[in-house]
């Protein structure tokens, strides 16, 4: 996946529920944020900040551990 600077994206935020699956913990039902790419690391290519529209905050999202969708592909100047 190759995030860039002006995507909207969604990412996984939480879950509503869980379920033990022996030692592993599920998540069920995900609870997502929406947001727009800001600046991306210049240190490492996963990680990236996001400024969220439900609360309007800035989030550091690392695609190692978030699972992130590409809405839609923006551009900047």
């Amino acid at each position: 996946m190759a995030l860039k600077i002006g995507n909207l994206i969604r990412w996984v935020s939480a879950h509503r529920s869980y379920e033990a699956d022996g030692d592993i913990l599920v998540g069920l039902e995900p609870i997502y944020k929406y947001g727009v790419v800001l600046k991306a690391s210049a240190k490492s290519s996963t990680h990236f900040v996001v400024v969220s529209f439900d609360d309007a905050c800035w989030h550091l999202l690392d695609l190692h551990y978030d699972d992130v969708e590409i809405i839609s592909e923006g551009s900047h100047g």
